[in-house]
């Protein structure tokens, strides 16, 4: 195995680490009084998964491949709506590695309220990025790594069979 394959192997094995993690955050009901700490601990994920996942487009010659839509979402905003969502998994990556001001929405849970005594029962569900060069966009967060897992991999596993992940 060369050098280059193993490199792609751990930007592969990293991005798919941290997107499992953003599916479990983006996927799970916190109260509202834990949404400092709930951002803590999704943007370092979200950070190193943007890097990673380029790197595998890179690696992978995937830079100008379409994956369809990211504008995926777990929930349905029905009010406050942020708008401006990116639709192309590129766009976002790219969005994600010349952030320079970012701020994470959350939807509320009311479906599933799960913490009775808090005053919102949320669900961690887009970014708001704005970068040197792009005006501000909205990120589905699911859509992000739903893409990675589910059409990033397959492609990269079908022109690349002797990669290991």
């Amino acid at each position: 195995m060369s050098n280059a394959d193993r490199l792609t192997e751990i930007h592969i094995i990293q991005a798919r680490l941290r997107a499992l993690r953003l599916v479990a955050f983006t996927g799970a009901v916190f109260p509202g009084e834990w949404g400092a700490q709930w951002n803590e601990a999704i943007v370092p994920d979200l950070l190193e998964f943007g890097f990673h996942a380029r790197k595998v487009n890179e690696f992978c010659g995937l830079m100008d491949d379409d994956f369809g839509s990211i504008d995926v979402k777990i929930v349905n905003i029905s009010e406050g709506d942020p708008g401006n969502w990116e639709s192309n998994y590129r766009n976002a990556l790219n969005a994600l590695m010349h952030m320079q001001t970012f701020s994470i929405g959350h939807a509320h849970a009311d479906h599933r309220r799960i913490f009775l005594a808090s005053e919102a029962n949320l669900i961690a569900t887009y970014i708001k990025v704005s970068t040197d060069r792009y005006p501000e966009v909205t990120i589905s967060l699911f859509g992000l790594v739903d893409c990675f897992l589910n059409r990033v991999l397959h492609r990269v596993r079908e022109r690349h069979p002797g990669l290991r992940f």
